[in-house]
């Protein structure tokens, strides 16, 4: 990319959703390496969670859907932090991420005395994914960086996976967390100390914000030496109201709305909302 044309694109707030480029977050290759390391720093929430608070999140789904002989598919897994812990639990697990590298860590965590677990290295926006599951996961605010035509279609794809009666449990984030969102604009040699690239190069960090939306972008340009590329990132925040239309649109009927996960109660305060929507029949609907 020309840099005059970076830097226009840089300085011009784009349309909602006119270039999606989050896959490349996870599948080129330094930085999928770099978003493991988050994945594993307990000491940093950019990429997952503490595992303190996974095993929470476990214990409570495991309180609400009893998993032991649930079929499981984790959406977006990562590295396996959930998967294997739902594994744990009795359940039989198949993780899928686009992200190769994080699936060859999740693969390395598979006990041969432990409970199996399958991976699978897809796109499940796109890609051809089996069915009848009783539950279909999709953690840490997957859900918020898609469009809203892939939303939709991802419902759609999730509801034709599940069993009848079958249960969906995702997190978003909350409309409350976007008033605390600003708008900023970084540039900085080595942005976020060597995360973009191993070799040189300028970061610059622009986030723009549509209230009317509800929706923010971290635009990120990185200009190296002998080449510059861009990365933009879109967050849907919601309210309970905006979430359950999403849900019950393809068919879903929510059960369950809370502040977590973990099963925190929704207050107004709250930063996040956890979900768990169950598929209904079409007498239901």
């Amino acid at each position: 990319m020309a840099m005059y044309e970076l830097l226009e694109r840089l300085a011009t707030r784009p349309e909602s959703y006119s270039s999606m480029s989050i896959k490349e977050l996870w599948t080129r290759p330094h930085i999928a390496r770099q978003m493991l390391e988050y994945h594993l720093d307990q000491d940093t929430c950019l990429a997952s969670r503490p595992i303190v608070v996974i095993e929470e999140i476990v214990d409570w789904l495991d309180q609400e859907l009893e998993l032991t002989g649930k079929r499981i598919c984790d959406l977006g897994c990562g590295p396996g932090l959930y998967s294997l812990r739902l594994a744990k639990r009795g359940a039989n697990v198949i993780g899928v991420d686009f992200s190769p590298t994080a699936i060859a860590y999740a693969e390395s965590q598979v006990s041969p005395a432990g409970p199996r677990i399958d991976y699978l290295v897809a796109d499940y926006l796109n890609d051809v994914l089996p069915g009848g599951f009783d539950v279909v996961t999709l953690i840490y605010y997957d859900y918020c960086a898609l469009s809203p035509k892939d939303r939709r279609a991802l419902l759609s794809r999730i509801y034709s996976m599940l069993n009848p009666g079958g249960s969906l449990v995702m997190d978003v984030v909350a409309d409350n967390a976007f008033q605390e969102t600003g708008e900023q604009l970084a540039i900085e040699e080595r942005l976020m100390g060597g995360f973009w690239s191993d070799s040189d190069y300028v970061g610059i960090h622009r986030t723009w914000l549509y209230p009317e939306q509800r929706l923010s972008l971290d635009h990120y340009a990185i200009v190296e030496p002998s080449d510059c590329w861009e990365i933009l990132n879109w967050m849907q925040y919601f309210s309970p109201a905006r979430l359950a239309k999403e849900l019950e649109e393809p068919g879903f009927a929510v059960r369950a709305l809370t502040g977590s996960l973990s099963g925190e109660t929704l207050t107004d305060v709250s930063n996040e909302i956890g979900v768990i929507a169950d598929k209904c029949s079409s007498d239901e609907r």
